[in-house]
Protein backbone atom coordinates (compact mmCIF):
# COMPACT_ATOMS: atom_id res chain seq x y z
CA UNK A 1 0.00 0.00 0.00
CA UNK A 2 1.13 3.46 -0.78
CA UNK A 3 0.72 6.80 1.37
CA UNK A 4 0.27 10.03 -0.35
CA UNK A 5 0.69 13.71 1.08
CA UNK A 6 -2.30 16.28 -0.56
CA UNK A 7 -2.43 19.46 0.43
CA UNK A 8 -6.24 19.94 0.35
CA UNK A 9 -6.93 23.51 -1.72
CA UNK A 10 -11.08 23.62 -0.78
CA UNK A 11 -13.17 21.98 1.68
CA UNK A 12 -15.38 20.51 -0.86
CA UNK A 13 -12.21 18.23 -1.78
CA UNK A 14 -11.99 16.90 1.85
CA UNK A 15 -15.88 15.95 1.81
CA UNK A 16 -14.61 13.85 -1.29
CA UNK A 17 -12.02 12.56 0.42
CA UNK A 18 -14.84 11.56 3.30
CA UNK A 19 -17.11 10.14 1.05
CA UNK A 20 -14.54 7.64 -0.38
CA UNK A 21 -13.11 6.93 2.55
CA UNK A 22 -16.86 5.55 4.13
CA UNK A 23 -16.78 3.79 0.40
CA UNK A 24 -13.81 1.86 2.21
CA UNK A 25 -11.90 3.14 -0.89
CA UNK A 26 -9.22 4.84 0.43
CA UNK A 27 -8.48 5.89 4.98
CA UNK A 28 -7.85 9.51 5.68
CA UNK A 29 -5.38 10.42 8.19
CA UNK A 30 -4.95 13.71 9.54
CA UNK A 31 -0.96 14.37 10.67
CA UNK A 32 0.08 17.76 11.16
CA UNK A 33 4.07 18.17 11.38
CA UNK A 34 4.36 21.91 12.72
CA UNK A 35 8.38 23.78 12.89
CA UNK A 36 8.71 22.94 16.59
CA UNK A 37 8.37 19.65 16.25
CA UNK A 38 11.12 19.35 13.87
CA UNK A 39 13.15 21.24 15.56
CA UNK A 40 13.58 19.30 18.33
CA UNK A 41 15.04 16.06 15.96
CA UNK A 42 17.51 18.63 15.35
CA UNK A 43 20.97 17.16 16.71
CA UNK A 44 22.98 20.06 15.83
CA UNK A 45 21.69 23.57 16.99
CA UNK A 46 23.13 26.72 14.90
CA UNK A 47 23.20 29.76 16.03
CA UNK A 48 21.15 32.40 13.79
CA UNK A 49 24.96 33.71 12.53
CA UNK A 50 25.62 30.21 11.45
CA UNK A 51 22.62 29.96 9.65
CA UNK A 52 22.51 33.25 7.92
CA UNK A 53 26.61 31.72 6.52
CA UNK A 54 25.27 28.88 5.61
CA UNK A 55 22.01 30.50 3.37
CA UNK A 56 25.12 33.19 2.23
CA UNK A 57 27.27 30.39 1.12
CA UNK A 58 24.08 28.42 -0.73
CA UNK A 59 23.19 31.15 -2.31
CA UNK A 60 26.78 31.88 -3.87
CA UNK A 61 26.75 28.88 -5.15
CA UNK A 62 24.27 29.59 -7.68
CA UNK A 63 26.20 33.14 -8.56
CA UNK A 64 29.32 31.38 -9.50
CA UNK A 65 29.91 30.04 -13.28
CA UNK A 66 29.37 27.05 -14.52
Amino acid sequence: METYVIELTNQKAYRLLKELEDLNLIRVIKSSTNVSSLRKKIETHMSNEDIDNQLKAIRDEWQRDI
